[in-house]
């Protein structure tokens, strides 16, 4: 089968290799590194005059390199949450076709509107909240509230420390409640 230009199409398992390479893209130069230092050590154990058990070798310097990347990926430093605005696969070209967003927005209408899963949204949306707050606060000023919590209240807008501290409002999902706070979330 060919495409209207002529050329053929890729096979669906041709796909799933090239999927499959590019999400090992960013481990290219772990592979290649680990690759290369067991070539190495390999060497210079057969330039010292021994002779080196090179599949454990390789075993063991896998062990390590897993061990030692684990521990890199998950000490790096943590960056305030975003999402696309697009969705690769799910949504078109255009701006908030996130499914998230939408499906925010159809709880907050049947909330608001119908009057359907309000606790549920009050609850789903103080925690998301109290998440940005806590983001911000460590962005902004380097402080994590729990740890210092008279340094954070005074750098955090009043309205904002009481949603990260108290309970939310029972009318949280309402837009003439909800808007002032993520407006106060966005000028901090």
């Amino acid at each position: 089968m060919s495409r209207p230009d002529g050329i053929p199409a890729a096979t669906p398992q041709a796909r799933g290799w090239r999927e499959m390479a590019q999400s090992l893209r960013p481990w290219k130069r772990r592979v290649i590194g680990l690759l290369v230092t067991w070539v190495v050590i390999a060497g210079v154990t057969v330039a010292f005059g021994t002779s080196p058990n090179v599949p454990v070798l390789l075993a063991v310097l896998v062990a390590l390199a897993m061990l030692l990347w684990h521990v890199v990926d998950h000490a790096e430093a943590h960056h305030l949450t975003s999402w696309p605005l697009v969705d690769g696969e799910l949504g078109g070209q255009g701006r908030g076709n996130d499914f998230r967003v939408t499906n925010l927005a159809g709880r907050l209408a049947a909330a608001n509107l119908a009057k359907e899963g309000r606790e549920a949204l009050v609850h789903d949306l103080h925690v998301q909240l109290q998440v940005l707050i806590r983001e911000r606060l460590y962005a902004k000023h380097g402080l994590v509230a729990e740890e210092e919590p008279r340094w954070s209240e005074g750098v955090t807008p009043p309205e904002l420390w009481e949603l990260l501290v108290g309970l939310p409002p029972p009318d949280l999902y309402r837009p003439e409640r909800l808007d002032p706070l993520l407006t106060r979330l966005e000028k901090w």
